[in-house]
């Protein structure tokens, strides 16, 4: 027996999850405790969630033989691929997770710093003064340009717009209604496919052109990878090495504004705490391949289980970048992101939000984004 959750029905429990998403696991941990089960269009079987720090330690560490991580992204795989980092499990996932981490580890972080500064400033040349505006897309924009440079070494615009307006089509609700529950070749969904098929001319016609000799691609070329691998590894650190960044900038932004705070000197206290209230991610799931004990439940073979990053941090536990062999790979590299561009913006601005009330956490695709896009007034600091 799986433990007890919602009863109404998928398509139902999967609108509550794009519409309400934060509300939803709130209601469904208040009415039927933890652990607790849901039920989406979103993965394949039933998703049995959990916040307890101890058993999310202990998913972390389980062997990949009791527990796979990759399954539960399955739906992204028409978008991502399948020789993607996030549907990957196993020895190969391993293996290109180790090719693909240390341009954002360790000592490589040291040189992207100055250039994100740069870029950061460059962006914030940008910032209309004194009138309101959505952060949230500034940062997509400047978090895309910081990734191509990583990836290709150089900004490629028609990449950046087809990127940018399939993603965007995932972030009308209605239309990611319409996609989870309604997958033909029609309608929204006909046309994220359509979208997806320009940008792989355009990242073939990258992975086609002469090698610059230091660069992610080159990296992935050196390494033997067939085009779709390659194609496959590119879009997925595109797409995921900045949409979950700029998510992160703009939240930090929108509770910049209504906390001013100093972020010249050291700004890693707020980045945390920002972090941990207004997690990018809802959670992180693993497939059960035997039977495992959870709170005493016994869940069988076939299903999720899911650390709930949202409700774990509510709990005073954070854990933004997941854990285990599938932290994210770019956590390190996300949170100099995050540290250059918030000093850069205290350097320069002083902002205030353009209502009074919070924004609500509102899902874009995989992401827990500003409902509003994140409004802000900035103005030059004298």
């Amino acid at each position: 027996m799986l433990p007890p959750g919602p009863k109404a029905p998928q398509a139902l429990q999967t609108v509550e999850w794009i519409v309400r998403p934060t509300k939803f696991l709130r209601d469904a941990q208040a009415r039927y405790g933890e652990p607790f089960t849901i039920r989406t269009a979103w993965s394949d079987a039933p998703m049995v969630l959990t916040s307890d720090a101890e058993e999310i330690k202990r998913i972390y560490a389980a062997k990949p033989d009791v527990l796979r991580g990759g399954d539960s992204a399955a739906f992204m795989e028409p978008f991502v691929g399948r020789n993607s980092l996030l549907i990957l499990h196993g020895d190969e996932h391993l293996r290109q997770r180790k090719l693909v981490l240390p341009p954002f580890h360790g000592q490589a972080l040291k040189r992207w710093t100055d250039q994100i500064a740069e870029l950061a400033h460059a962006h914030l040349d940008t910032w209309p003064v004194g009138t309101p505006f959505k952060a949230h897309r500034k940062m997509q924009d400047l978090t895309l340009e910081v990734i191509q440079r990583v990836i290709f070494g150089s900004r490629d615009d028609a990449l950046r717009d087809a990127l940018r307006a399939t993603l965007d089509m995932t972030a009308s609700t209605a239309n990611l209604i319409a996609m989870s529950l309604v997958q033909r070749d029609l309608g929204p969904y006909g046309r994220f496919l359509a979208s997806i098929k320009h940008i792989d001319e355009l990242v073939y016609e990258r992975i086609d052109q002469p090698s610059t000799g230091d660069s992610i691609l080159d990296l992935l070329r050196d390494s033997g990878a067939t085009r779709e691998e390659l194609r496959d590894q590119l879009v997925t650190l595109l797409a995921a090495g900045h949409e979950t960044t700029a998510t992160a900038l703009a939240w930090a932004l929108e509770r910049l504004a209504r906390h001013p705070t100093d972020l010249t000197e050291d700004p890693d206290p707020f980045i945390d705490e920002v972090l941990r209230t207004r997690p990018v991610l809802a959670i992180t799931a693993r497939k059960t391949l035997q039977p495992y004990e959870l709170q005493g439940h016994t869940l069988p073979a076939g299903v999720y289980v899911a650390p709930c990053i949202y409700l774990a941090n509510r709990r005073g536990r954070s854990i933004p970048f997941g854990g285990g062999t599938r932290r994210c790979i770019g956590a390190a590299f996300a949170q100099l992101e995050l540290r250059e561009v918030l000093r850069a913006v205290s350097m320069r601005f002083s902002i205030r939000p353009v209502r009074a009330e919070g924004e609500r956490m509102r899902r874009r695709s995989i992401t827990l984004a500003p409902a509003r896009g994140a409004e802000i007034v900035a103005n030059p600091l004298a």
